[in-house]
């Protein structure tokens, strides 16, 4: 007992300090959890029926799910976070990123480029989703809505939806989701 008491004392004390609602003991948990989140975000909302999230071994992608129609759907997952500042916080000083408009839409450009190029195991998928989720202090739901409700991203050769994740807000009681908007 004292040996995985002492395994969550080293958990507890190494977790990052910053936009850390996310993290979880590992990368597969954390992948899996912010699915979750969407689909059941998703599923409230009545914009997409999804289920039988499950993990994928070996990845990409992350995880797959099924629509509505029961065909097969990719996911990558992703975070956006300023590392600038999750490094300045592991180092004791207590920062925080300040958006500024247009800098979510250019982390959110290259990182949809950049999933859009992996090659995906298994399949076939009848959909290729993206979630980018955060929890970083200065980007609010309606702020991220407002800045990126005209903009357009792509087109791609894989990725058929994308969606930006928010961490838990208690005032809403939800996880709101931000669906982007993809060019064909």
């Amino acid at each position: 007992m004292p040996q995985d008491l002492s395994d969550i004392v080293d958990l507890l004390s190494s977790r990052r300090k910053y936009a850390s609602f996310f993290e979880w003991i590992d990368k597969e948990g954390k992948e899996f959890g912010v699915g979750e989140e969407l689909l059941k975000t998703m599923n409230s909302a009545g914009s997409l029926q999804l289920s039988n999230l499950a993990l994928c071994n070996p990845d990409p992608p992350d995880l797959t799910c099924h629509n509505n129609q029961g065909d097969l759907i990719a996911i990558e997952v992703s975070e956006i976070v300023c590392e600038e500042a999750v490094r300045l916080n592991q180092q004791s000083q207590n920062v925080y990123r300040n958006w500024q408009p247009g800098e979510l839409q250019a982390a959110i450009a290259e990182r949809l480029v950049r999933k859009d190029k992996v090659t995906l195991q298994g399949g076939p998928y009848q959909g290729f989703f993206v979630c980018l989720f955060t929890d970083e202090l200065m980007l609010t739901h309606q702020a991220a809505s407002d800045d990126l409700s005209r903009v357009i991203f792509g087109p791609f050769s894989q990725i058929t939806d994308a969606f930006l994740l928010f961490s838990y807000q208690p005032d809403t009681k939800s996880y709101p989701v931000v669906r982007l908007r993809i060019g064909a």
